[in-house]
């Protein structure tokens, strides 16, 4: 009996089914954990060009190689692998492709997977539809999502700047250069000693070694780079090894002439920007590229490298390795500079150390901007003015039991799309891709409302849906008409809509909450979202986030500059021989008219919805600056 017992026990073990049962169970415990949410919203049965895949190891380089050569195959994707965590984010460019993965895949039990060789042993990974459009996956969605190219003014990021042979035989001759030890990392200088903190040289110390001769053909190409500056004399070398970083700063102006470039070596890497303006930006700089600073980027921003292993480049995972910068300067022994940057200039008046935290400089030029109009260039938003509060403060005085528009939307919402309709539409051509996924994931024959459906870039997105828009501008909805004749829009107020309750299997509003001027308008208005929505049905909200990279807010109720292009104003505006609230950019030929928008901070939407009943919050995320829900109604 005894023995009976054990061959069972062994049978046990060795069935597969117990195992793949076994490892669902720990894949559904640990998405659970991770992400926060029940597994049974977490995933679907209905394909999507998401997946979720789950691999059971630790979220590393090996992990990462291995799903991505089996996935490749099946056509050209995005993956976000974490580390530490036993599963990945797969986004493919179309169903299809996710479909034709999901069928390749072995089925056991109603359990699908594949049996993938890692580098330690072959491990079943396990494949799942998502709706999802990001996950946690232990705080990697914080890591900011850098680009490939960016638009910084004086920054140029040359690629393939050297060749992979020149790489190898400069990269074994400097291994057996000298290093200096750092806290944290090894570096190398020649020339001058660069100074780390006060990110300076002492030019009365010259370095006892010159550039080495090995790196002279580099170092004539960086110098034909700058001309007519002169050439490159002093030249550091730093070693990043995983997970270091270097904090936010920039190099003081004198000792050093206006251009440098940094070469990087082995591996590439994100690099932050932050302006003097508040704008960041990051950037992927790749192995054997050379990033040129001139100018503003070299002068106004400080630049970084974050203390991580990872980063996020256009959505997909990146792992540093070792890498090797190598930074070209010039040094000037004037130590003087007459730079337009006086506000961060050692010689035109800065002090490092009492204005760090309060530079009256810097706030004196930034105030110069706000009043002549030029910061609106730069992605700053001005302040409100004394006309613009006082408007702010009569309205929330006006409201009655039954929420209507204020002035403030009246004069700088409405007036205005209905001014700006045709330039508007112009620059709003192309549907956001999670948006058009939300349309997509419909069932066939879905009731769709578009509310404030703007020039109608939606309404064909699904054409297995029936979509009506409305919005308040008479002429965004006649560029509507023009495009189709399909197209079903009328006008209506988003805080009255005369629409049926419980009329839509679901209901959109992109980027018009944040136009209400104050907290009980802005929930009539998702009230009204709520009340045409049948029981069951989704509600899709985007609102503007003042955490947004794109602008740079000081305060939440903002008045947002709209440069009229001359060819689209009448030529009275133009010539002021009508009298309007308006500025004449002459310089650019555009007309300047003000746009109210309240921007929401990270959690301010759920928070305002909090107080509401009637549904709940499927899904929350960032998108294309804006905060996003998505709510599903009792």
């Amino acid at each position: 009996m005894d023995l009976d017992i054990a061959i069972e026990a062994r049978e046990k073990v060795r069935n597969p089914t117990i195992k793949l049962n076994k490892k669902l169970a720990i894949a559904i415990a640990t998405l659970t954990k991770s992400e926060k949410k029940p597994f049974d919203q977490l995933v679907t049965q209905e394909p999507s060009n998401k997946l979720i895949a789950v691999h059971f190891g630790v979220g590393d380089q090996d992990d990462y190689d291995t799903i991505c050569n089996y996935v490749k195959q099946f056509g050209q994707n995005k993956i976000m692998i974490y580390p530490v965590r036993n599963y990945a984010f797969i986004e493919f460019q179309n169903i299809q492709q996710s479909l034709q993965l999901i069928q390749s895949l072995q089925i056991f039990e109603n359990i699908k997977f594949a049996n993938l060789k890692y580098q330690n042993k072959e491990r079943a990974t396990m494949f799942f539809y998502t709706n999802e459009q990001e996950l946690i996956g232990g705080g990697m969605c914080d890591i900011p999502n850098a680009m490939r190219q960016i638009n910084i003014p004086g920054l140029y990021l040359i690629h393939d700047f050297i060749t992979p042979e020149y790489e190898k035989y400069i990269l074994d001759l400097i291994d057996k250069q000298e290093w200096s030890k750092l806290k944290q990392r090894r570096v190398q200088h020649y020339g001058y000693e660069f100074i780390y903190g006060d990110n300076t040289v002492n030019v009365n110390q010259p370095a006892d070694k010159h550039i080495p001769a090995f790196l002279e053909d580099v170092r004539a190409k960086v110098s034909d780079l700058i001309k007519p500056q002169a050439e490159i004399n002093q030249l550091t070398i730093n070693e990043y090894l995983p997970g270091m970083g270097i904090p936010p700063h920039f190099d003081v102006h004198p000792p050093f002439h206006e251009k440098f470039v940094t070469i990087s070596l082995l591996s590439g890497l994100v690099m932050s920007f932050k302006s003097f303006k508040g704008e960041e930006h990051h950037l992927y700089l790749p192995p054997r590229s050379c990033a040129l600073f001139t100018g503003e980027v070299r002068y106004a921003w400080f630049h970084s490298i974050a203390a991580r292993k990872i980063d996020k480049v256009e959505g997909e995972t990146h792992f540093r390795s070792k890498r090797l910068s190598l930074t070209f300067r010039t040094i000037r022994n004037d130590l003087k500079c007459d730079c337009e940057y006086q506000f961060f200039c050692e010689s035109q008046g800065y002090n490092p150390l009492t204005m760090k935290s309060k530079n009256p400089l810097l706030q004196e030029y930034l105030a110069k901007l706000n009043q002549i109009g030029i910061i609106q260039d730069n992605k700053v938003v001005p302040n409100k003015t004394q006309e613009e509060i006082q408007l702010l403060e009569e309205q929330q005085q006006q409201l009655l039991q039954i929420p209507k528009a204020t002035e403030v939307e009246k004069k700088y919402v409405y007036e205005i799309y209905e001014k700006i309709a045709p330039h508007f539409s112009s620059t709003r051509y192309k549907p956001w891709p999670k948006i058009e996924q939300f349309l997509k994931s419909l069932e066939p024959g879905s009731l769709v409302a578009d509310v404030g459906c703007g020039n109608g870039k939606y309404l064909g997105s699904n054409p297995d849906i029936e979509i009506i828009g409305t919005d308040r501008s008479e002429n965004l909805l006649k560029i509507c008409k023009e495009k189709s004749d399909a197209y079903q829009v009328f006008s209506a107020d988003s805080l009255r809509l005369p629409l049926k309750s419980e009329m839509f299997d679901a209901v959109i509003s992109i980027a018009v909450i944040h136009h209400f001027s104050n907290k009980i308008l802005r929930q009539q208005a998702i009230k009204e979202l709520l009340r045409i929505c049948k029981s069951k049905g989704l509600v899709l909200i985007y609102v503007w986030a003042m955490e947004q990279e794109e602008k740079t807010f000081n305060e939440q109720d903002v008045f947002v500059p709209w440069n009229l292009q001359f060819k689209y104003e009448d030529e009275k505006v133009i010539n002021q021989e009508v009298q309007q609230q308006f500025k004449i950019d002459d310089q650019k030929k555009t007309v300047v008219y003000k746009r109210y928008y309240h921007v929401f901070k990270q959690g301010e939407i759920e928070e305002l919805l909090s107080e509401m009943p009637g549904f709940k919050i499927v899904n929350n995320y960032y998108d294309h600056a804006n905060w996003v829900v998505i709510l599903q109604k009792d």
